[in-house]
């Protein structure tokens, strides 16, 4: 048997009802006890203020002797004479000597009545009724008088009050639960329907995955976080995807190209030396191609899906310098000249920082001039870093610039090696820094690049990784 609820409107409405109900039974109770307190201190207080009347008229209790009952004949004002006490009042007083019974004058309860053996006050129960007794002293004389009152209607009162508390608890833990299940179908129907769109998620469906809910605050903020998560996994889906389509769309080519040269020298085991060296070199090339390749691709759909570390700070001058004298190796026939530049630093990511820089450098020595010269430029004022790479080839027409940021995009006056996908990676980490590629004529000819990146934390946050880039020199 389930004592719990599964659903959040059970949870929700039984919680509700039950904390309802213990607030109003103990608030319900308070209020009882007080009024009883009330009731039994008022008691005492008649009994204490009879027992001094019936210390003025001792005297007269102790001539009339033992009466009770209220006789025929004897007025309602003769009994009011001795402790105001009147017949039918349910009120009794007792003038007790030496243990026993002197005098005694009211209403008698239909149970014995013990002699008390102290003073003051005390509750006497029997035969369904109960009595409140005050005993005191009786003057000089040694005797005692003892006051005693029916208190049952304040029992009856005190059992209707607990029951009307029962009553009105019951009741108001049926209306909070009724009220509660109709008013969470309100409050839960903005999750309802985060329920509704999560059940319709599709990995084909652009947009938000799920419903923008405005308010309460809660789900608000739980329907924004959970929109977020499902771009980046569509992100991620995404760049999966398109990893898969362009690496089989690019490599296509060269495994068809190297499956032929493999062909060919299987079935000419005696190719001439020079054929069989041309054909290995080809092998050697398309090999070379594919791993530039998907190296690129690799890189892309990393940055595709923000699959980023956090940022560190960047030796910008330094990761220049280093990426120069490896592309000066890389490239012996063209020569890298690097400007000076005062030390700048700023926080990013370093491989990719790396990477971008790379291409720039290869792009520029793969589509200038054989022996050309590649200028490298670094720069910076209080909000853009500038790196600047300049050569001196044929240059890209002003109609096409932007168009050689596609991937798999490649100039029509170019005749180079390259996969395409150079300028696209340098496009992105521009982009993953919050910054921009510009490309332009170069002032020797050729083509310039310039990437800018922001210098100051007010150039945007970072959903990445740390919200903060800045520049010291």
């Amino acid at each position: 048997m389930r004592l719990v609820p599964r659903g959040l409107r059970a949870r929700i409405t039984v919680a509700v009802a039950l904390l309802v109900t213990v607030v109003v039974a103990l608030a319900g109770l308070v209020i009882v006890a007080r009024i009883d307190h009330r009731d039994r201190a008022d008691v005492d207080r008649q009994l204490a203020a009879r027992a001094e009347k019936v210390q003025e008229d001792a005297d007269k209790l102790l001539e009339q002797g033992n009466h009770a009952g209220g006789d025929e004949g004897q007025s309602d004002q003769d009994q009011d004479e001795y402790g105001g006490l009147l017949t039918g009042s349910q009120s009794l007083v007792r003038v007790l000597s030496d243990g026993q019974v002197v005098a005694q004058r009211g209403e008698t309860p239909p149970f014995p009545l013990p002699v008390p053996e102290r003073d003051g006050y005390s509750t006497l129960q029997g035969d369904g009724q109960t009595w409140r007794s005050l005993t005191g002293p009786l003057g000089t004389s040694g005797d005692r008088v003892e006051l005693l009152q029916d208190i049952e209607p304040i029992e009856r009162r005190l059992s209707d009050n607990i029951a009307l508390v029962a009553a009105v608890t019951l009741l108001a833990a049926a209306v909070t639960a009724i009220g509660t299940w109709l008013i969470t179908r309100l409050l839960l129907h903005p999750l309802q329907r985060l329920r509704t769109g999560a059940l319709a998620i599709s990995a084909d469906v652009t947009g938000p995955a799920l419903p923008a809910v405005d308010r309460p605050r809660e789900v608000a903020d739980l329907s924004h976080a959970l929109n977020a998560m499902l771009d980046q996994l569509r992100t991620s889906m995404e760049a999966t995807r398109r990893f898969t389509a362009d690496a089989g769309h690019e490599l296509r080519t060269p495994l068809t190209t190297l499956g032929m040269t493999l062909e060919t020298l299987q079935r000419n085991p005696d190719l001439p030396e020079a054929q069989r060296t041309r054909a290995l070199e080809a092998m050697r090339t398309e090999h070379r191609r594919i791993t530039a390749l998907l190296t690129g691709l690799q890189s892309l759909a990393r940055g595709d899906a923000h699959a980023l570390p956090g940022r560190t700070p960047v030796d910008l001058t330094a990761l220049l310098a280093e990426a120069v004298q490896h592309a000066s190796r890389r490239h012996p026939a063209v020569t890298y000249r690097l400007g000076p530049a005062a030390a700048v630093t700023m926080r990013g990511w370093p491989a990719g920082l790396r990477l971008a820089v790379d291409n720039l450098l290869d792009n520029a020595a793969l589509h200038g001039r054989t022996d050309g010269n590649v200028d490298i430029r670094l720069s910076h004022d209080s909000t853009t870093i500038r790196i600047t790479v300049s050569d001196d080839g044929p240059g890209i027409p002003p109609d096409q610039r932007q168009a050689m940021k596609e991937r798999f995009t490649r100039g029509s006056r170019t005749h180079a090696p390259g996969s395409g996908l150079g300028l696209a990676l340098v496009e992105q980490q521009a982009q993953l820094h919050h910054g921009t590629l510009h490309l332009g004529p170069s002032p020797n000819g050729g083509l310039q690049a310039t990437v800018s990146l922001p210098s100051a934390p007010e150039a945007g946050p970072d959903p990445d990784a740390d919200t903060d880039t800045d520049v010291s020199v």
